[in-house]
């Protein structure tokens, strides 16, 4: 069980980057040395994702990353085997998954949390399961020893939020803008006021992700009251341009690119 591993981590007075890497992306050996690299870096956490062939909550990088993994074969038994050699070459760190709903749902729920629990993972965030519909998934988190994640967004009103931080016991991941995963280009101060606005009303430690690609808006998230930060699109989009250069050494190229992209990141939450 993994789940002491979250409670620890947000037991210490810090901050936590935390890169989403699907796994098998591009391939099941290199989503494992980006894991690698990622802690080497010095990210704290990481968010995992099962690849899916219809991510409702991502735009088009993290749609090309699941589409990457799927075609080289990567399936949630795979994804699963994936996981559990993160967790043997990161032992201690928090992985946190994100998993759409119809996945849980062919596994079964007990089955898909026993086994992922099992496998290394510290909690869970399911992001088309609503509240009003996620109590039997909750208790089979609960019962695998998984953390588990509740979703908001910028439209939450504050009675939905206050329910939705008692459902969660593991942390609450605020969405930073209205819409999908990306990169935007716009002013944060928006988005920092939305975060310390947000972070005065819960009792569980805030997420932030869906936006965030520079080391300011790392800043920004932290000094506004966000304990971790969560970058996806703008590292997918990286792995992306370099797995698609036809170069004999390509999978070194997008770790490279990987680390290139990321460390600026990791270096803004010291």
């Amino acid at each position: 069980m993994s789940y002491p591993l979250l409670k620890s981590a947000f037991a210490e007075t810090r901050f936590h980057v935390s890169p989403f890497l699907v796994l098998g992306d591009p391939t099941p050996e290199v989503s494992v040395e980006l894991a690698e690299a990622a802690t080497r870096e010095g990210a704290s956490m990481l968010e995992i994702g099962f690849p899916y062939g219809d991510p409702v909550a991502d735009g088009p990088a993290i749609q090309a990353a699941d589409l990457r993994a799927l075609q080289g074969g990567t399936s949630t038994e795979k994804a699963i085997g994936i996981l559990a050699r993160i967790r043997e070459a990161a032992p201690k760190i928090p992985l946190n998954l994100l998993v759409y709903g119809n996945l849980v749902h062919a596994r079964g729920y007990e089955r898909f949390c026993h086994d992922v629990a099992e496998a290394g993972a510290s909690s869970l965030l399911v992001p088309d399961i609503p509240l009003e519909e996620g109590a039997a998934l909750t208790k089979a988190s609960r019962r695998a020893g998984l953390g588990h994640v509740e979703l908001i967004g910028p439209l939450t009103g504050d009675e939905r939020l206050q329910r939705i931080d008692r459902a969660a016991d593991a942390f609450v991941y605020l969405v930073a803008h209205q819409g999908v995963t990306g990169v935007r280009n716009e002013a944060f101060d928006a988005v920092a006021q939305l975060v310390r606005r947000t972070s005065e009303r819960m009792s569980n430690p805030l997420c932030l992700g869906f936006g965030l690609s520079r080391p300011e808006h790392i800043r920004a998230a932290f000094g506004s009251g966000a304990r971790v930060a969560v970058v996806g699109s703008h590292l997918a989009r990286a792995i992306g341009k370099a797995w698609d250069e036809p170069l004999p050494d390509r999978e070194q190229r997008v770790v490279e690119s990987f680390v290139e992209a990321l460390r600026p990141l990791v270096a803004a939450q010291r």
